[in-house]
């Protein structure tokens, strides 16, 4: 998983920040990030394939791509332990997950993420690498 580093300067909410070298790279972190604040990713098994496809436009289509899976989590319980970004355009991205049914047996729930918001969202191409910051509901 990409290193991320928690966005503590929002109040009631919470948030992320990652860099990637590729957009793709980037997509996949800022997911995975996200669940990693859900529960420790770490336990969790390749067991199950999801695809998911969310059209857009940048930087609204992270935000979108997360609360896509945010659904998938909510609807089926699906955690994703890993993602690759299978197409990605300016104005469309589709992921293939792998992961399993949260197990409140096995994976310890940490912070009960709502939704990706778009407030401060961004996600940019700075110093050869790409950034993101994506602030979230809970």
């Amino acid at each position: 998983m990409i290193p991320y580093e928690q966005v503590s300067d929002v109040t009631a909410e919470a948030g992320i920040r990652l860099r990637a070298p590729s957009l793709e790279e980037l997509f996949c972190g800022a997911l995975l990030a996200t669940f990693n604040e859900i529960t420790e990713l770490s336990k969790v098994e390749p067991k199950e394939e999801k695809t998911l496809e969310v059209t857009g436009v940048m930087p609204f289509l992270l935000a979108d791509l997360i609360n896509a899976a945010l659904l998938l989590h909510e609807r089926d319980k699906f955690v994703p332990r890993s993602c690759e970004v299978l197409e990605l355009t300016p104005e469309k991205v589709k992921v293939k997950l792998k992961g399993e049914r949260f197990d409140p047996s096995r994976h310890e729930p940490k912070t009960v993420i709502k939704a990706a918001t778009y407030y401060r969202l961004r996600v940019e191409k700075k110093d050869g690498e790409y950034e993101a910051e994506v602030i979230f509901d809970v």
